[in-house]
């Protein structure tokens, strides 16, 4: 089985500094550029099957990269971003100035919005890890499955499926084909848009 995980494209809340996790903002421009960019190159890859978090800015990744398919894809309510609470819609500056996260957070993964009414990684992780494996007992072991998400929860899901291997933050739009057998995840190739 294979899965192309894909980060959603550049959203108009990255473009102008905003935190956002579950508050929502459509692609920009520049977003919609490079899923139309990474969706050429994943041309080459028959999608059995589709699965997207319900957020919009996901949800039209989907879409573009799915538009030559003939797949529709899935809602899952698991594949949403870290919900970061009232920290919403701030300003990412003011956001870092207040040390929520590790400064190593990408590699011990430390960051917990529980006390600003959000979500802990590790607890999301955990919702992305049940809902992945009722999509392994679903598909076929030859099936290539598209999951389209989020920047902090892919790179801390897949960093957890792959423990031992060593990759960079995902950039916006771009796939990470993992192959899955016999129980193992081994990273294949990693695609960036090329805009």
């Amino acid at each position: 089985m294979r899965f192309i995980f894909v980060r959603h494209g550049k959203a108009h809340f990255n473009e102008i500094n905003l935190t956002q996790g579950w508050c929502d903002s459509p692609l920009s421009k520049v977003g919609i550029r490079q899923v139309e960019s990474i969706s050429k190159q994943l041309e080459q890859y028959q999608i059995d099957k589709a699965y997207t978090s319900p957020l919009g800015r996901a949800v039209q990744t989907s879409n573009i990269i799915l538009s030559k398919k003939e797949v529709e894809p899935i809602y899952e309510e698991r594949f949403k971003e870290v919900n970061f609470g009232i920290l919403e819609g701030i300003s990412t500056e003011l956001v870092r100035k207040l040390n929520i996260e590790s400064p190593n957070w990408l590699e011990d993964l430390d960051m917990d919005y529980r006390p600003y009414e959000g979500e802990d990684i590790h607890d999301v992780i955990s919702k992305h890890h049940d809902a992945l494996q009722e999509i392994i007992e679903d598909c076929n072991e030859k099936d290539t499955v598209l999951i389209v998400g989020h920047g902090c929860l892919l790179y801390g899901f897949i960093k957890s499926l792959l423990p031992q291997q060593s990759f960079k933050f995902p950039n916006n739009a771009s796939a990470m084909i993992v192959d899955y057998s016999n129980g193992n995840f081994k990273l294949e190739q990693i695609l960036d848009p090329i805009i």
